[in-house]
């Protein structure tokens, strides 16, 4: 183990020396390359960073979509079912006015025939009111 250490040591370091002959040789081109290089990496970092943030924001807008069409469905199936107990409830008290009604009349009619006298009395006191307004 200590050997295999000993060896990176030196491959290091014959490494860096050849790295800083070919420095010294031609400074300029050397750093372009690895400014070239780091920026090539740093372009496709950025590059595979958006692909994903756009994948993950699809995916989001598609489940939020989702969720707000299921939401709807709800709402409008409730929408309906409280349409439809509305209509019942005002046909049923549509018949009980009407029941009412006929019954009011029914009663007025017997009434009328039963007191003619006084009927006519109403009648005529309620045109007088009706003239002298």
């Amino acid at each position: 183990m200590e050997r295999t250490a000993a060896r990176l040591v030196v491959l290091m370091q014959d490494l860096y020396h050849r790295k800083s002959v070919r420095m010294t040789q031609n400074p300029t081109a050397e750093l372009e390359q690895d400014t070239k290089a780091t920026s090539e990496g740093v372009l496709n970092d950025l590059k595979a960073g958006a692909s994903h943030l756009a994948e993950q924001g699809a995916a989001t807008v598609s489940d939020t979509l989702d969720a707000g069409r299921e939401y709807v469905g709800r709402i409008r199936d409730m929408g309906q079912g409280y349409a439809e107990r509305a209509y019942e409830t005002g046909h049923r008290k549509a018949e009980e006015a009407a029941f009412y009604a006929e019954l009011g009349y029914e009663e007025a009619r017997d009434w009328t025939r039963g007191h003619p006298v006084q009927t006519l009395g109403l009648a005529a006191g309620i045109g007088l009111l009706v003239v002298r307004r």
